[in-house]
């Protein structure tokens, strides 16, 4: 009887632990939905499959999920893209043996005479121009659209990579041309890196025509000697990238909010423990740096001094005029057309109105390049009219995104969403039909 009654009590004691037990799951899945929605602001059971916050927050910060070191030196250009990376079979994208992210084999070569090549050079704004175009077309329609062009296939190359600046662009513009790469108009959309990377490589006291130090320094310090305690470091950025992937991989197959809710604060840690790891390197290569001195196998020219803010901007804008003016010589005497755009970014000020979005993800009071684009933006803009002087069809495109209510930056860097695309696309066509029917 006493045995009957110690069963039955315990029944009732497990019973009650799992009633509370599933309470406390109910009251937990109810906070994991709000505090979804309120981050979301969306339904979680109902939900899109849209990029979840924290991934966009993870791109804003600049971490790759997936090889952390894409680039490789170059022996002309500084540094390209390993071949084969981003393959897109769909698209049949991929960084091709050059080095540049293309449906293009360099040299292309003309299949038929209704073929008209455009190059686009630059930087990574540049670099997603050309993507864009390859997968959208903004450019060639509106370009087809014009009786001068209604019968021409177009072609785009491009040559355009992140963190590229003058005389990088000039440099490859030889380099394709002396391989025989065959051209009929050549786009250069540039600006932001010759100011704002140029800046960090003077308060590096790396030579202002040298490729960005943000870019070219870690490569040329892991094809140098590294030691132990960098090599550490390098393992554990990616132990803990690896840590990243796949909690960023759970939350894609999360059926409860509770478990999203959960594993959204684990990357959250992960992704704290991943900066911290990126310090603890810097550091690393730092002392290492300051051990070795001048022992590395490769050489980048560096200053005696960090240049007063006056002569690196008039140093910067002077390398950035001459090496546009030597791009349009060579391509003119091949009868090439050639316009040079600046592009519009969101650290010069202009008479753009911010949407909520863009104050939360493009505008960033800690951007490194905030100082770069304030004071060397107004200085390049002052050499526009001697551009247009020697006859470069150059055009001032800081404005251009003025005029839209719509959100058009996706990063705190300087990259634009696909409205953003569109207005660049719809201001070079009309800029190149203008140049194009004058010289009629």
């Amino acid at each position: 009887m006493k045995d009957a009654t110690a069963l039955k009590k315990s029944k009732n004691i497990l019973t009650l632990i799992a009633v509370n037990l599933a309470i406390a799951f109910i009251c937990l899945e109810a906070l994991s939905l709000a505090f979804y929605f309120i981050n979301q602001k969306q339904f979680f059971y109902t939900r899109t499959k849209a990029k979840e916050k924290v991934v966009e927050d993870i791109e804003r910060i600049g971490i790759r999920l997936d090889e952390s070191i894409v680039e490789r030196l170059h022996p002309f250009f500084g540094y390209v893209l390993k071949q084969g990376a981003f393959t897109n079979e769909k698209l049949k994208l991929k960084v091709n043996k050059h080095g540049f992210f293309s449906l293009y084999e360099y040299p292309f070569i003309k299949t038929n005479k209704k073929q008209f090549i455009v190059a686009v050079f630059g930087g990574s704004v540049a670099n997603n121009f050309a993507v864009d175009e390859y997968i959208n077309q903004r450019l060639s329609k509106k370009l087809n659209s014009y009786p001068e062009f209604a019968n021409k296939e177009i072609v785009v190359l491009n040559f355009g990579n992140g963190g590229y600046k003058q005389p990088q662009q000039l440099l490859i513009l030889n380099y394709f041309l002396a391989l025989g790469q065959e051209l009929d108009l050549v786009l250069n959309i540039d600006g932001f890196n010759e100011v704002a990377l140029s800046n960090l490589n003077n308060k590096a006291q790396i030579e202002l025509g040298m490729p960005s130090v943000q870019h070219i320094q870690p490569l040329t310090n892991l094809a140098s000697n590294v030691s132990p305690e960098v090599m550490s470091a390098i393992v554990q950025i990616n132990d803990n990238k690896k840590q990243l992937k796949a909690g960023i991989d759970k939350l894609q197959t999360c059926q409860l909010a509770l478990c999203h809710a959960v594993t959204s604060l684990r990357v959250k840690q992960l992704v704290n423990n991943y900066q911290q790891a990126i310090v603890k390197y810097e550091a690393q290569v730092k002392q290492s740096n300051s051990d070795a001195a001048n022992s590395g196998i490769v050489y980048i020219p560096k200053s005696d001094s960090v240049l007063p803010d006056a002569a690196a901007y008039d140093k910067m804008a002077s390398l950035w005029y001459e090496s546009s003016i030597g791009m349009n010589q060579i391509l003119s005497s091949r009868k090439i057309k050639y316009f040079h755009f600046i592009q519009p970014n969101q650290y010069y000020p202009t008479k753009r109105v911010f949407t909520a979005k863009e104050k939360e993800i493009a505008i960033s009071k800690d951007s490194p390049y905030i100082e770069g684009v304030k004071q060397g933006y107004p200085v390049l803009l002052s050499k526009v009219d001697d551009l247009q002087k020697a006859r470069v069809n150059v055009f001032s495109g800081v404005n251009i995104l003025d005029n839209t209510k719509e959100t058009v930056y996706k990063d705190a860097c300087c990259h634009y969403n696909s409205v953003g695309e569109e207005l660049l696309a719809n201001y070079i066509s009309s800029s190149i039909i203008k140049v194009v029917r004058k010289s009629k």
